[in-house]
């Protein structure tokens, strides 16, 4: 086992595209960790530097007590699992398993006892005399992982492996991997784009954006206390609604933020997580909702009425799209010169109502398009944020 450490580390392609800046992070000894992130932001990049498939353009990784900038795949004593499985196809599962060992020149002993060790774990005894095209995709993916596990490697690395499984599969492998992995304790970096899967498998949660590590954290810190509108909008599902909005104080005191044509005084357990509210006054800040912070209530001072788009009724859950009278903003735009010329869905708000049998939830179910709906905000799950997209603290 060994922990793995991104040094500040740097790679600029030969045509000055800068594909990752200045990455810091380091990953325990055992620990599961997943880079996760939209198309492009480097997560897949980080994980080819770190597995010797990409040079590093400065900085240094280091895998134990070892830099291991100049040494091969081979020497660093990793194994991968990928998204295409990689099997050889006039192989069997046995042989496949068995390709590793012989390049390292294992004896016909050693090799069948690793063998037979990964396919008890992994399920892949009846299977042994298969070859891949006999296989279902999950099966595949089990013998890939089988694979890898047989080298007995420093530092498993896998790059989006259940992208190829349909969504029943796809749960079933993502809570074998995460068993299988505390059960070896092996290092694991793990990368996806679904942001459900970092948040379910992974020990740490690092998100990245434009080469850019924003936030690494436990999915649950990710999740109640994100750094800033990208990783605020991006951990969560359905996403977090972020709006344009003011600071001030009503005549009680009390603080409040505005809520489209509404002023909506905060509660206290968000006013207790923000030191410096007081230095923010009367400026303009953004406001993040969760879906789950809206309830279906009779108009008041802390609910905006709504307008009906879309429904999705999903039996334990109703999804509402609406339309509102808010500024709201796109995390992935904001700041950019996209954002400010292209907001084609700036008012549409999301909100996720618990389904029960009581006659205001059935009552959501029934509701049509263009139908107007009270929505109460829970002014104690409100997440403040800097004009710039920051926390504010």
């Amino acid at each position: 086992m060994a922990t793995v450490k991104f040094d500040r580390v740097f790679k600029v392609y030969a045509n000055g595209q800068s594909a990752i800046q200045d990455l810091c992070l380091e990953i325990a000894d055992g620990e599961f960790l997943v880079f996760v992130g939209p198309s492009g932001c480097g997560k897949s990049t980080a994980l080819r530097m770190l597995a010797g498939l990409e040079d590093i353009s400065a900085g240094k990784i280091i895998i134990g007590d070892r830099v291991v900038n100049d040494l091969t795949p081979q020497q660093r004593n990793i194994a991968m699992v990928f998204q295409n499985y990689a099997l050889y196809p006039h192989m069997t599962v046995r042989q496949n398993l068995e390709f590793p060992l012989r390049m390292l020149k294992l004896s016909p002993k050693q090799i069948n006892a690793l063998v037979s060790d990964a396919a008890d774990k992994l399920g892949l005894g009846e299977l042994l005399d298969r070859k891949p095209k006999q296989l279902s995709g999950g099966q595949r993916q089990r013998v890939a992982m089988g694979r890898a596990i047989v080298r007995d490697p420093a530092v498993f690395l896998m790059d989006e492996p259940l992208s190829n499984l349909d969504a029943k599969m796809r749960s079933q492998i993502r809570a074998e991997i995460i068993t299988l992995q505390q059960r070896l304790k092996t290092t694991t970096v793990y990368v996806t784009h679904d942001q459900v899967e970092a948040m379910t498998m992974g020990d740490r949660v690092a998100v990245m954006r434009g080469g850019k590590l924003q936030q690494v954290s436990t999915p649950q810190d990710l999740y109640d206390r994100p750094q800033n509108i990208f990783v605020a909008g991006f951990i969560g599902s359905p996403a977090m609604n972020i709006l344009r909005s003011r600071l001030s104080k009503d005549e009680r005191g009390n603080f409040c933020v505005d809520v489209g044509d509404r002023s909506i005084s905060l509660g206290t357990a968000t006013i207790d997580r923000y030191q410096n509210l007081e230095n923010n006054l009367n400026r303009q800040i953004l406001v993040g909702i969760r879906p789950e912070a809206f309830s279906i209530a009779a108009d008041d001072a802390n609910s905006i009425i709504v307008t009906v788009k879309t429904i999705e009724a999903l039996g334990h859950e109703t999804i509402v799209h609406a339309n509102a009278a808010i500024d709201f903003i796109d995390p992935d735009l904001y700041g950019s010169e996209a954002s400010d010329r292209d907001r084609p869905n700036d008012s549409l708000l999301t909100a996720r109502i618990a389904s029960s049998r009581t006659p205001q939830i059935v009552g959501v179910a029934s509701l049509k398009e263009n139908r107007q709906l009270t929505l109460k905000i829970d002014t104690n799950s409100l997440y403040l944020f800097s004009i710039d997209g920051d926390l504010l603290h």
